[in-house]
C-alpha cells in the first residue's frame, strides 16, 4: 500500500512538473517578457489618459476606457511597478465616496505598503469618511455620524504614525482637530487646535487653526476670545481666510447684542471684500442687525440691496421672507404681501419656503377680512403648490377646497 502510494505521489509529481515545465516551455512570451508588456501596457494606458480624463468628465465613454486601462494594468501585471500607480489612477477616477473606491485604496494600503501613493490613499478614505460625515449633518439625518468621524480620525492618526514624513501628515493633524469639531466635541478640538500652534507656527495651516479656533469661541460665546482670533487671521491677509475672519468678527458682535459694532462690522466687510462669499452674506445679516436696533426702514433697505444684488445668495429667501415679517409687523399690509408673492413666484427657491409664502399671502388676507383677495390667493397654492409641506402640521397643509368654499361662503 506504501509502495503504491509513493508510486502515485512520484506520478502526482511527474504530472505537476510537466504541467509546470509545459507552462514555461509553452507560454514563453508570458514570463519572459513580463515585466517588458507591463511597460507597455502602462505607456499605452497613459497614452490613452492625455490629457488626464477626469472624474466629472462629460466624455463618459473615455472616462470608462480609461478606468479599463488602468484595471488591466494591475490586474494582468500586479508584480509591476506600475501596478499602484494604476491602482492609485483608477481608484481616484471613482467617486470619493465610493466603496469601489474605498476597496482600491485599501488594496493598495495593504498590497503596497512602501508605495508612494500609500499615504495618499490612506488620507483619501480618512477625508472621505470626514466628508461623509459633513455631508450628512446638512441633511439633518437621524444617522449616527460619529462611526464616520471615529474612522477618520482612526485613519489620520494611522497615517502620521506610519508616515511620519508625509507631506500629508500636517493635514492630517488638523483634519483630526477638525473631526472632533464636527462631533460637537469643542472642548477636545479646542485642545487640539492649541498643540497645533506651535509646530504650525510656520506653516500656512496656522491660519487655518486661528480661524477654526475663532468659530469655537463664538459656538462657545466667547465673543472677544473669537475676535482676538479672528483679527490674527485678518492681519495675515490670506486671500481666502482674511475675508471670512473679517465677517466673523461682526457676527461675534451680533451675538453678543453689540448691534452697531456689528454693522459697522459688516459694512467694513462689504467695503473691502465686495465680491466675496462674506462680502455677499454682509448684507443680509446688516439688515437682520438694523431690524434689532428697531431700525426697520434701514432693515428692509439693506435686506433688499442684498437680494437686489445677490439673488441666488443662500441668504436671499429668508431675507425676503424677513422683510415681509418686519412689514406685517409694522402693520404695513402692502408690503408684507408683496415680499411674500415674490418669494412665492421665485422658482429658485425651495418648494416648502414658496409654498409657506403663499400660504401667508393668503392667511394675510384673510386676517384682514378681503375674502375674495383670499380666495384667490389659497386657490394659487393649490393649483402652484399641489404637493404638501414637508412638515405634516404645516398650516398650509389645512387648505383645501372646503376650506376655500368656506371662505367664499363668508365672503357673501
Amino acid at each position: 500500500m506504501k509502495k503504491f502510494i509513493i508510486a502515485e505521489i512520484c506520478v502526482l509529481i511527474a504530472l505537476v512538473g510537466g504541467f509546470w515545465l509545459g507552462r514555461v516551455t509553452g507560454n514563453n512570451t508570458s514570463y519572459e517578457h513580463y515585466y517588458d508588456n507591463a511597460d507597455k501596457a502602462w505607456t499605452a494606458v497613459k497614452q490613452i489618459d492625455e490629457p488626464p480624463v477626469e472624474l466629472d468628465s462629460p466624455d463618459k465613454s473615455r472616462l470608462r476606457e480609461v478606468r479599463a486601462a488602468y484595471r488591466e494594468v494591475f490586474e494582468n501585471y500586479p508584480d509591476s511597478m506600475w501596478a499602484d500607480d494604476a491602482i492609485y489612477q483608477l481608484a481616484s477616477r471613482l467617486p470619493r465616496t465610493d466603496e469601489e473606491a474605498f476597496a482600491l485604496f485599501r488594496r493598495l494600503i495593504n498590497n503596497y505598503p512602501d508605495s508612494e501613493w500609500a499615504d495618499d490613499s490612506m488620507y483619501a478614505i480618512a477625508f472621505a469618511s470626514y466628508k461623509i460625515a459633513e455631508d450628512l449633518k446638512k441633511t439633518g439625518t437621524l444617522e449616527s455620524l460619529d462611526a464616520y468621524y471615529d474612522r477618520a480620525i482612526a485613519l489620520y492618526n494611522q497615517l502620521i504614525t506610519i508616515y511620519p514624513g508625509s507631506e500629508l501628515s500636517d493635514q492630517a493633524q488638523f483634519n483630526t482637530a477638525m473631526c472632533y469639531y464636527g462631533k460637537g466635541e469643542l472642548n477636545n478640538a479646542l485642545v487640539q487646535f492649541d498643540t497645533l500652534r506651535e509646530p504650525f507656527s510656520d506653516s500656512p495651516i496656522l491660519y487655518q487653526i486661528l480661524y477654526v479656533t475663532g468659530e469655537i469661541y463664538l459656538k462657545r460665546q466667547e465673543y472677544e476670545n473669537a475676535r482676538v482670533e479672528f483679527t490674527n487671521v485678518v492681519d495675515s491677509g490670506d486671500p481666502d481666510l482674511a475675508p471670512l475672519a473679517l465677517f466673523g468678527i461682526p457676527q461675534a458682535y451680533l451675538a453678543e447684542g453689540k448691534y452697531q459694532e456689528a454693522i459697522d462690522g459688516y459694512q467694513k466687510v462689504i467695503d473691502l471684500y465686495p465680491g466675496t462669499k462674506a462680502g455677499q452674506d454682509a448684507y443680509f445679516y446688516m439688515g437682520w442687525a438694523y431690524e434689532r436696533l428697531e431700525k426697520y426702514d434701514e432693515a428692509i433697505a439693506e435686506l433688499e440691496k442684498g437680494i437686489e444684488l445677490f439673488p441666488r445668495n443662500e441668504n436671499a429667501a429668508n431675507a425676503q421672507v424677513y422683510i415681509a415679517q418686519i412689514a406685517l409687523a409694522n402693520k404695513d399690509i402692502t408690503t408684507a404681501v408683496d415680499a411674500f408673492q415674490k418669494v412665492a413666484d421665485n422658482a429658485t427657491y425651495d418648494y416648502d419656503t414658496r409654498r409657506m409664502a403663499q400660504y401667508s399671502v393668503g392667511k394675510i388676507y384673510e386676517d384682514n377680512s378681503e375674502m375674495d383677495l383670499a380666495v384667490a390667493a389659497y386657490q394659487k397654492l393649490l393649483t402652484d403648490f399641489p404637493e404638501p409641506h414637508r412638515e405634516a402640521t404645516h398650516q398650509s397643509n389645512n387648505i383645501n377646497e372646503n376650506y376655500i368654499q368656506t371662505l367664499r361662503s363668508a365672503g357673501l
